[in-house]
C-alpha cells in the first residue's frame, strides 16, 4: 500500500485518504485481500467479489432512499436542509466493503460533509477490511471486539481499530470496559504500547492469548451473571484503570453530536514503549 500511495501522490497529486478510498471502491467489485508482510500490507487481486459474480450490485431503491431520508436531519451533526442548506445522502453505518448490507437498519441520513469525513476516516482502516468483515456481523460490542481480536490470529491490534469496530452501528464510548469484561468469560488479553507504522504515533495495541466460545444467548447477560456485583465492579474499575481526562477530537466522526463536541472517556495509564501488560 505504501508503494500505491506514493505512486498516486507522484502521478496524480492524490492525498493518501483518497487513494485508500479508491482501494475501498475496488473492493465492491473485486476480492482484494490485504496480506501483511513484515510491517507493511500488500494487496492481492483474487478475482471478482461474490456480489459481482451474478451481476452488478444493485443500487438502493428510490423508495428505500426516501424512507431513510424522511427525517430530513443529519444523524451525525443534526443539521437539516431547510435550516442549514445541507444536502443529505444515504450512508451505510457499516460500510458495504466491510460486510455491511443495504438493510434499512444499516442505513442513515448524513449530510455530505459528515459523510465525506466518515469515508476519509474509515478509509485509513481499509487494509483491515477482511478482519473487520469477520467481526462486524456480531450484534453485541463484546462479540465484535472478541471476533476482531481472534481474526488477527494472535497478532497485535491497534486500539483505534477496536474502537471503530466496537462502535459499528452504534457508538460505544465505553469500549475499553467491554474489552476488560471479556475476562469474566475466561479470556486472556494483553496490551502494549507500540508505534503505528503509518502515523508514527505511539498507541496502545492489544492481543488475545486465550479465548473461549461465546455463551448461548446474550453476552452482556452472561458477563453480568459471572462478573462481580455493581459495587465490586466499580471498585475493580477504579483500581484497574486510572481516570485520565481525555476528549475525542472535534473532527472525530464517531463523536456523538456530529463530532461537534468532545466526549470525556477514561484512558488507562500509558506504559513505556514496547512493554507488555496483562490486561486480565
Amino acid at each position: 500500500m505504501v508503494e500505491i500511495r506514493a505512486y498516486m501522490a507522484e502521478e496524480f497529486g492524490e492525498a493518501p485518504s483518497q487513494t485508500d478510498r479508491r482501494v475501498r471502491d475496488m473492493r465492491r467489485h473485486f476480492h482484494l485481500p490485504a496480506v501483511q508482510v513484515g510491517k507493511y500490507y500488500y494487496y492481492k487481486l483474487m478475482g471478482r467479489a461474490e456480489a459481482e459474480k451474478g451481476g452488478v450490485r444493485k443500487s438502493i431503491s428510490s423508495r428505500l432512499r426516501a424512507e431513510v431520508l424522511q427525517s430530513q436531519r443529519c444523524a451525525q451533526c443534526g443539521r437539516t436542509p431547510s435550516g442549514h442548506h445541507v444536502v443529505l445522502v444515504v450512508d451505510h453505518k457499516v460500510p458495504w466493503s466491510w460486510g455491511g448490507t443495504d438493510d434499512i437498519g444499516n442505513l442513515q441520513p448524513l449530510c455530505e460533509e459528515c459523510n465525506s469525513g466518515k469515508r476519509d476516516f474509515y478509509a485509513t482502516y481499509d487494509r483491515y477490511a477482511d478482519q473487520i468483515r469477520e467481526a462486524s456481523g456480531h450484534p453485541e460490542p463484546h462479540g465484535r471486539i472478541g471476533e476482531l481480536l481472534k481474526s488477527f490470529s494472535g497478532e497485535w491490534v491497534p486500539s483505534s481499530l477496536i474502537e471503530v469496530v466496537a462502535s459499528l452501528g452504534q457508538y460505544q464510548n465505553d469500549w475499553q470496559r467491554r474489552l476488560r469484561e471479556l475476562r469474566f468469560l475466561d479470556w486472556k488479553i494483553i496490551s502494549k504500547r507500540k508505534k503505528d507504522p503509518d502515523t508514527g504515533r505511539i498507541n496502545v495495541w492489544y492481543r488475545v492469548e486465550v479465548w473461549k466460545p461465546w455463551p448461548e444467548g446474550s453476552i452482556r447477560a452472561e458477563v453480568t451473571r459471572r462478573g462481580p456485583s455493581n459495587k465490586s465492579s466499580q471498585r475493580w474499575e477504579d483500581e484497574s484503570a486510572e481516570a485520565l481526562p481525555f476528549t475525542l477530537p472535534a473532527e472525530h466522526p464517531l463523536t456523538p453530536g456530529g463530532g461537534r463536541e468532545g466526549v470525556p472517556i477514561k484512558r488507562r495509564p500509558s506504559l513505556p514503549d514496547g512493554q507488555d501488560e496483562a490486561l486480565f
